[in-house]
């Protein structure tokens, strides 16, 4: 099923294969996530080995088929355009971490992927952050890059949290390497941090309903502004964070 991202115009489809494939190719991004059984996942002339823990980010144009050597072979696919977020030349393997949130993270997708489109595309988004900040590649400018993803993403409830700050530790120029953060994650660092605090928003009030009030929920995701959390909770989300906690 396709979900569309309104302002975007990204489009995704998510589902799960119990068969093997032929090759074949697509126009867009595809992320394989192995859920069950092995196999053998095959482009390029390459062949790597298609196990639970194993993620494959594919990109665009490029021949691939996946065989299986046991009799489960199942694997969750989501299609998609992330252009604005990977910049790869070739099928991209990632390793799930020993708490498997990949794992996770691709089975929430996928048992949502008829929930509204705005819950699908927040999970979309922080399995993207989950790659990106898993992915291994030797550029300095995407292990700068990632590095930054990492702070920011373990630091997002912190009120004090300087962006511009960041950016100097890197070690490059801030007008530069804000302009390759963009570059690799489609998302200025601000947008980053917004999403996750928002994403994180929504999991407090999915998770405890009106246990907090929505000025603790803004505080606790790093916001000191009611106002303007509000306002970007509704810029990303589509509704006010009152008409979303009343909506549950």
């Amino acid at each position: 099923m396709y979900y569309t991202v309104i302002g975007d115009g990204m489009r995704f489809l998510i589902n799960l294969i119990k068969e093997e494939s032929p090759p074949h190719k697509h126009n867009v991004y595809e992320i394989l996530i192995y859920t069950k059984g092995s196999g053998v996942f095959h482009a390029a002339g390459k062949e790597i080995a298609a196990v639970p823990g194993k993620i494959i980010v594919i990109p665009p144009g490029t021949v691939h088929h996946s065989s299986a050597s046991a009799a489960a072979f199942e694997r969750i696919y989501i299609n998609g355009e992330f252009s604005q977020v990977f910049n790869l030349a070739s099928p991209t393997v990632i390793l799930d971490n020993s708490e498997k949130e990949g794992l996770l993270l691709a089975k929430m997708i996928y048992a949502n992927r008829h929930a509204e489109y705005e819950y699908v595309v927040a999970l979309i988004n922080a399995f993207t952050h989950f790659l990106l900040q898993n992915i291994k590649m030797d550029n300095e400018i995407f292990l700068a890059t990632k590095d930054i993803i990492e702070k920011i993403s373990n630091d997002f409830y912190n009120c004090n949290l300087t962006l511009r700050s960041l950016l100097k530790k890197s070690g490059y120029a801030e007008d530069y390497i804000r302009a390759q953060f963009k570059k690799i994650t489609g998302k200025t660092p601000t947008e980053f941090l917004t999403e996750i605090r928002i994403a994180h928003a929504c999991h407090l009030i999915n998770t405890y309903k009106n246990a907090f009030s929505l000025s603790d929920v803004a505080e606790k995701c790093g916001f000191t502004d009611y106002v303007y959390f509000s306002r970007r909770f509704k810029h990303i989300m589509g509704v006010s964070p009152r008409k979303y906690m009343e909506s549950l």
